[in-house]
């Protein structure tokens, strides 16, 4: 007994495997690749022991006696039928009243809005056996998981907006985070926004921040939602937090509508993707609600099913063995959906705390620390900036002629440099998230960063994590 059945025209059979195989992974499904005998007795037999059909419907599937029997026969025996429209056509009689999603132009991505809904409806009608994997790319295939973007800021680091630009793209750096902060009145920098052009140029990809970090930082009250629209009109960009809603309510249901109403609001800004932001609500003993937070996370990501859905890590708890609690709960409730939900960690940039979090569930990150800090490429720990001259010899070994000619010229600056000494790093942790992810094992790059005395300790107090 199959979970699914799927019914499709034999024109349509690439389209059929491609959903075959994303089913797969979280239901037990047949489709007439598996018949062995008598093609009419195992069609009969497969559809009405299943307990769902999805019918994928084409202008071929639409004529086909034997595609129209199969949900017949489903339809007799009061079996849940959920249609997909694959390519352009009108339902055949008698099958005009079954609700389909849109599947036209689908290239076999998880996260194209129709297989999401039909995921929906699937999971509603045969819950779904395991979680849904985690997807090798989001966004059209432009943003690879587990992924960190670099931030750029006007505000507490050691280079300007600008400069960081044009140090990320001469690293190639393929994801940048910029504030929306310091592209409006007389933080506006005209070098930066002419960066970014060039940037995207060479395939870049920009990610806009509401600038709700600068701005409460600063104290600067003023910072609003128009402020942001402002600056989208200004900055180059393919994708936008929204504005995020800092206080939020302390009803779970309220709290989830803020955040819906936020992201749409912003819509009217971009036509590029808007992505979530949830905050934690603060408790007056200290801290934050994280109870609610795991909750409020899963509601937002039902009810928009965005690319992406980012929260503070800051809120996640004190110390980083909570917040990597924090992170497992908010994992296993968006486990329960249909669909994967990747999570973004705004503000982690320390290595460590990297690859914790993405053991625990996270799948992206952002951070300024390439541009405020020294990184120990062998220990993965962070020094003041001013330090790097203990790592000079780092730079010196790179694989990357950017960093070993920005080491040599006396024109590029002291700062500049250790930037490019800390972008070989994460150029290096990037594509070590990437391969355990890949393998669905993030112990050695855990063990690899903490040692095996703290990896120990982390087993300990977080079993299951590292399992």
């Amino acid at each position: 007994m199959a979970d699914v059945f799927v019914a499709y025209s034999s024109v349509d059979r690439e389209v059929a495997e491609k959903l075959v195989g994303l089913l797969s992974s979280q239901w037990s499904v047949w489709w007439d690749d598996l018949i062995v005998g008598d093609f009419d007795v195992a069609i009969e037999k497969e559809v009405l022991a299943a307990r769902c059909l999805v019918v994928l419907w084409s202008p071929e599937a639409r004529d086909s006696p034997e595609v129209k029997d199969e949900v017949r026969l489903a339809s007799s025996a009061e079996i849940p039928i959920i249609a997909a429209k694959i390519r352009e056509c009108t339902p055949p009689y008698g099958f005009q009243g079954i609700s389909f999603s849109d599947l036209v132009g689908w290239d076999g991505q998880s996260e194209h809005k129709g297989v999401r809904q039909l995921l929906r409806r699937l999971s509603l009608a045969v819950p779904p056996q395991t979680p849904a994997p985690r997807p090798e790319h989001i966004l059209e295939r432009r943003i690879p998981l587990p992924a960190i973007f670099l931030s750029v800021s006007s505000h507490e680091t050691q280079l300007e907006p600008g400069a960081a630009v044009k140090a990320l793209s001469l690293q190639q750096v393929p994801l940048v985070l910029v504030s929306a902060y310091d592209a409006v009145g007389a933080r506006r920098s005209s070098e930066m926004l002419e960066a970014l052009e060039e940037y995207r140029s060479n395939g870049g990809l920009v990610l806009v921040d509401s600038g709700n970090y600068e701005a409460t930082r600063l104290r600067d009250t003023d910072w609003s939602p128009q402020d942001l629209g402002q600056a989208l009109a200004e900055i180059p960009h393919d994708c936008v937090f929204c504005f995020d809603e800092l206080a939020p309510e302390r009803d779970v249901g309220k709290a989830i509508d803020q955040v819906v109403a936020a992201v749409k609001r912003d819509r009217a800004y971009s036509a590029a993707p808007v992505f979530p932001i949830v905050h934690a609500r603060p408790l007056r003993r200290g801290g934050f609600d994280r109870t609610a937070l795991v909750q409020v996370v899963k509601g937002v990501s039902e009810a928009l099913q965005p690319p992406l859905i980012a929260v503070p890590e800051r809120e996640l708890g004190a110390g980083l063995i909570e917040r990597a609690r924090t992170m497992l709960n908010i994992r296993e409730g968006l486990s329960e959906l249909p669909f994967y939900q990747p999570v973004h960690l705004l503000g982690t940039g320390n290595p460590w705390s990297i690859a914790v979090l993405a053991a625990a569930g996270a799948d992206s990150f952002d951070g300024l620390e390439w541009c405020r800090v020294a990184v120990d490429h062998e220990s993965g720990r962070l020094h003041h900036y001013q330090h790097f001259d203990f790592f000079r010899y780092q730079a010196q070994m790179s694989d990357s002629p950017v960093t070993r000619e920005a080491l040599k010229r006396r024109s590029v600056t002291f700062p500049a440099k250790v930037a490019f000494h800390n972008l070989d790093f994460y150029r290096r942790l990037s594509e070590k998230l990437l391969a355990a992810a890949a393998k669905g094992d993030f112990e050695a790059l855990v063990v690899g960063m903490l040692r095996e005395a703290n990896t120990r300790q982390l087993k300990q107090k977080i079993p299951g994590l590292l399992a």
